[in-house]
């Protein structure tokens, strides 16, 4: 199967598209740990806030106002590829900032409801939230790999050379110690930090997570969607054990119209809830309780939920979709109601 030229995924061609923008705002917002630039385009107007207190403070006081301010658009923050080699996140939000710049994705498509509604948002992207991850594998299409090195790529190889595997082989230790791996898996930056795991480490080992956190602050995001994929994808991880119920139900909410707009255009979509059974804090449950911005994490899928000879399409049809529900849901009603 062949890789469309419009499914993008390696960093210097992400650059190129960046570079080529007209509309959206590009900037640096951070530096990974091997020293890779962290890039963001922006979408509609940035309002200044004058914040009079942190979330907790803010919240203790019956005064939301002096953290949130008042605003007249919904903030929407996506990050994709935060473990380098879930690649599939990259490619469809390059045909999403496709889609906002030119009115047509990649493939010439046009989603008018997703535009319609993007234009009531502003819209933070990271495409590549881990590019330490992202530049150390070196093929790029998961669609092509066999089963030895999806492994490989995605959750590295031990001394010997054997998969470490998902749970608990790629997650202890932590950071991975430098020289423990043959090949350190693009879950990792250069200085062995889970991104995922590592807003409570310190800042100079894992610069990706509190870069995001910092602009997720900075944005006073109403939404932070983290798109990750894997083989069981496409589905939600819903339900965090440390947010509050009514984000819970808004995540749920969010789920079922995606589930019900993807059967809709007879793509896979499961019918069941994923809920999320973490015993700790991660990424998007500590972007809630310094921002309180809804948390989303998307598992897209690898291609094996797929058939038939255009895959790629479907891969990025699904993530579109996920774009125009949560658009629409968010400009229409807001993210946290």
């Amino acid at each position: 199967m062949t890789t469309p030229q419009t499914y993008l995924t390696r960093i210097d061609q992400i650059e190129a598209q960046l570079s080529a923008l007209e509309i959206g705002q590009v900037r640096t917002f951070g530096a990974s740990a091997g020293g890779r630039p962290l890039r963001v385009v922006c979408y509609g107007n940035f309002e200044e806030i004058e914040r009079r207190a942190n979330l907790s403070a803010a919240l203790s006081a019956r005064d939301p106002e002096a953290f949130f301010g008042t605003r007249d658009q919904q903030v929407l923050l996506i990050s994709a590829a935060i473990h380098g080699a879930e690649m599939e996140s990259i490619a469809a939000l390059m045909h999403f900032v496709s889609l906002l710049e030119t009115g047509r994705d990649l493939d010439a498509v046009e989603w008018p409801q997703l535009y319609e509604s993007a234009q009531k948002l502003r819209i933070v992207i990271a495409p590549i939230a881990n590019p330490d991850g992202r530049a150390r594998v070196d093929s790029d299409d998961p669609l092509h790999w066999s089963e030895e090195q999806m492994e490989k790529y995605r959750h590295g190889l031990d001394a010997a050379g054997q998969a470490n595997g998902w749970m608990p082989g790629c997650f202890t230790p932590h950071p991975r110690p430098a020289g423990r791996d043959s090949f350190l898996g693009s879950y990792f930056n250069d200085a062995g930090v889970n991104p995922s795991h590592g807003i409570f480490l310190d800042r100079q080992i894992a610069p990706e997570a509190h870069a995001l956190a910092d602009l997720a602050e900075a944005e006073t995001a109403d939404c932070f969607l983290d798109l990750h994929s894997c083989s069981a994808g496409p589905f939600f991880i819903s339900e965090n054990r440390y947010i509050p119920p009514e984000m819970a139900a808004r995540q749920a909410h969010f789920d079922g119209a995606w589930r019900a707009a993807m059967r809709q255009r007879h793509l896979p979509a499961p019918t069941w809830t994923t809920r999320s059974g973490r015993q700790a804090m991660g990424l998007e449950e500590y972007i809630y309780h310094r921002t309180g911005a809804l948390p989303l994490l998307f598992e897209g899928g690898s291609g094996e939920r797929y058939s038939g000879p255009d895959i790629h399409r479907q891969i990025v049809e699904t993530y579109m979709t996920l774009f125009t529900m949560i658009c629409q849901i968010g400009a229409e009603e807001g993210f946290k109601k």
